[in-house]
């Protein structure tokens, strides 16, 4: 394990991916690590992914598990946005939610990954329509923020037309936000 004391939660993150990988399960890192990966800096104390278990599920607790780690599942709600979260904790208090899928959130989101490295390790960060699209669909102030810093920062990177279709499949709300955020 990389971590050896708390507010390490990143380093908790990279050796969830070993395992995601090792398990080939598809995952794109979210939150204030995507934030700020996107050119959005604020901190958090945790690490967030998303991640597809359509493959490699029935093996995903059991390896977590394996490596001393403590896993909680949080089944969602009919009508949760949120499908699911796996909560991840290590001796030091390091935190990572493993969102098991977001309502909206299309299966190909995982095709528009940014792959770059944290400490030498390889991980995946979700892309920016998407990252915008999900911020915009989380909808609370803090998010609503983070999407239109994105969108301010990023502004000639964007792909505008995919980054509608995504704000769309999330509903028609998300998407009047979306294009009140682009007349700002």
């Amino acid at each position: 394990m990389r971590a050896n004391a708390s507010g390490q939660s990143s380093l908790l993150l990279l050796d969830i991916i070993d395992i995601l990988q090792k398990l080939e399960i598809p995952y794109a890192v979210i939150g204030a690590m995507a934030a700020s990966f996107h050119g959005i800096v604020r901190a958090s104390m945790d690490a967030d992914a998303v991640i597809s278990l359509q493959t490699g599920h029935k093996n995903l607790n059991e390896e977590l598990k394996k490596t001393g780690l403590t896993v909680h599942i949080q089944k969602a709600d009919f009508d949760d946005p949120v499908q699911g979260v796996i909560q991840i904790n290590d001796l030091h208090h390091n935190k990572v939610d493993l969102l098991t899928g977001i309502r909206g959130m299309t299966k190909d989101v995982f095709s528009r990954n940014i792959k770059t490295t944290l400490h030498d390790a390889p991980m995946e960060i979700i892309g920016l329509e998407d990252f915008i699209a999900m911020k915009i669909y989380a909808g609370s102030p803090k998010d609503l923020a983070d999407a239109k810093n994105a969108l301010k920062v990023s502004k000639e990177k964007i792909n505008h037309s995919l980054l509608q279709k995504l704000a769309q499949n999330y509903g028609k709300q998300e998407r009047k936000t979306l294009d009140s955020l682009l007349k700002e």
